[in-house]
């Protein structure tokens, strides 16, 4: 029996997994009533704590971090969104309290990747390259069936690349940034939208687009263009042509695909376009969760090995 850990800057997801990946015993916390009540750090030991009381079979405990971890995963570095936590020995402090648990931890948009690897619907595939959109946007790299972590620890980082208008992609088509955007431009915008007097997120952009909404169209396509600026990158790097597309934002996949195709298209040789892959990934919300259950299949698969 394994637990599988999702943490994020708003929530914290925890979850038995079955190696068949069948999730029960869901429990969703808020990440500020756990840095406000303890400390993120004793409130994550507190609930493993009350997870292995109540099923003792737990053998295993995977975890997903939404921000920069040691190379040896041992450590949390830095966490944007729970900056209290820095340079913490999250894995020594577990093995020390629960003693006879494998834990292990990884980058939350990594697991979402290892998530499709061993239990989504494209679970056969050797390399690809999984991309959440979110209120982050991250990344994770599977290369011969094994996760790329890069030299330091932390490759991937897609949200933080620069793009031609000169920020971050995540600070384009991050939720919050996305939002702000559509607001802008539907301040400045002179035709007739389905957005005016509407209370603006993805969902709702989507819905407008959906519905032939011009200035909606136009906000994805700008998605699409940034996102596809960003992969031509990626390509070049790692000579990937399967992509998998996961996270809130990924709902609103067939409108802003379509630009960033062409992006990528018009930006590469045929070489790495002719057999151009983009999947919407199909995991969902679940990802995360699964692909930190991963991590303790990944670590007994490789004690048999052994």
């Amino acid at each position: 029996m394994i637990l599988g850990i999702d943490i994020g800057g708003t929530t914290v997801k925890c979850g038995i997994v079955s190696h068949e990946g069948e999730i029960s015993e869901v429990r969703v916390f808020s990440t500020p009533g756990w840095v406000e009540s303890k400390g993120f750090v004793e409130s994550l030991k507190i609930e493993i704590g009350n997870y292995l009381k109540d099923f003792p079979s737990i053998k295993g405990v995977g975890m997903g971090f939404p921000g920069l971890l040691s190379p040896d995963r041992k450590k949390v570095v830095l966490l944007a969104n729970i900056p209290s936590v820095v340079n913490a020995p999250v894995i020594e402090l577990l093995n020390s309290t629960y003693p006879g648990i494998v834990f292990r931890m990884e980058n939350d948009a990594k697991c979402a990747a290892l998530g499709e690897h061993y239990f989504g619907e494209n679970k056969g595939i050797d390399n690809y390259m999984m991309i959440t959109l979110g209120t982050g946007v991250g990344g994770g790299i599977i290369i011969d069936k094994k996760l790329f972590i890069g030299a330091r620890g932390n490759a991937a980082e897609i949200g933080h690349v620069l793009v031609s208008n000169g920020k971050t992609l995540e600070k384009n088509i991050g939720i919050n940034h996305l939002i702000k955007i559509a607001v802008e431009k539907l301040k400045n915008y002179e035709g007739k939208s389905l957005l005016k007097g509407k209370d603006i997120t993805p969902k709702v952009i989507s819905e407008c687009a959906a519905q032939g909404d011009e200035l909606s169209k136009e906000i994805w396509k700008s998605v699409g263009y940034y996102l596809g600026e960003a992969l031509v990158g990626v390509i070049r790097l790692f000579d990937l042509n399967t992509f998998l597309i996961g996270g809130g934002i990924s709902g609103a996949f067939d409108h802003f695909v379509p630009e960033m195709t062409r992006v990528i298209k018009e930006n590469l040789p045929s070489y790495y376009t002719d057999d151009l892959t983009i999947k919407k990934a199909k995991l969902g919300n679940d990802a995360g969760l699964l692909g930190a259950a991963g991590l303790i299949i990944e670590n007994f698969n490789l004690e048999r090995e052994l």
